[in-house]
């Protein structure tokens, strides 16, 4: 068949060069989405099969920082940063957790470690630190919480200006909760 006139979209003139699209209202053309589909399925085959691990799991070691800022007044987010950190550190990445504002509270040996629904966070942190899993405390935020470096629990460690920027520089991925 011959070509088409242009088609509008969005206030811009697409070319067409097929006689028929089977276009959506997002601009996805089935034809062309079922070619590729079948062509990733060939490569995948002719290429022995999919990737038997997820592809950021074949990487090299991640380093990746996981910031906490809150803790009683957000138990869901600390609960869920810390969850996350533990699932990254079983997959292989190099996770240090990050800990300031109300989340410094976390480290302090005297305050009781809560859970959120069924969530133990106690159960999260030690699991996370006996995996070889630090947290560091910003010390600013430690100081106008009242919380002393000797009072920090096992596994937590007061960070310094430099050991902080450090961190993050040097940090793949920053996820923050």
């Amino acid at each position: 068949m011959g070509r088409l006139g242009p088609i509008v979209r969005q206030g811009e003139i697409v070319p067409q060069t097929l006689a028929i699209k089977q276009m959506t209202k997002s601009g996805v053309c089935f034809p062309t989405l079922r070619v590729a589909l079948l062509a990733v399925l060939v490569l995948a085959v002719a290429g022995g099969g999919f990737p038997s691990a997820p592809v950021w799991a074949q990487d090299a070691e991640k380093t990746v920082v996981v910031h906490i800022g809150q803790y009683s007044n957000d138990l869901h987010a600390a609960t869920m940063g810390v969850g996350l950190a533990r699932q990254m550190q079983d997959a292989g990445a190099d996770v240090t957790i990050f800990v300031d504002r109300e989340g410094v509270r976390m480290g302090e040996e005297g305050q009781p470690l809560l859970t959120y629904g069924d969530t133990d966070l106690a159960a999260l942190l030690s699991t996370y630190i006996d995996g070889g899993g630090t947290v560091l405390v910003c010390p600013h935020c430690a100081e106008l919480g009242g919380v002393e470096p000797d009072e920090l629990r096992r596994g937590f460690e007061m960070g310094t200006q430099e050991s902080i920027v450090e961190l993050f520089i040097n940090a793949d991925t920053v996820v923050s909760y």
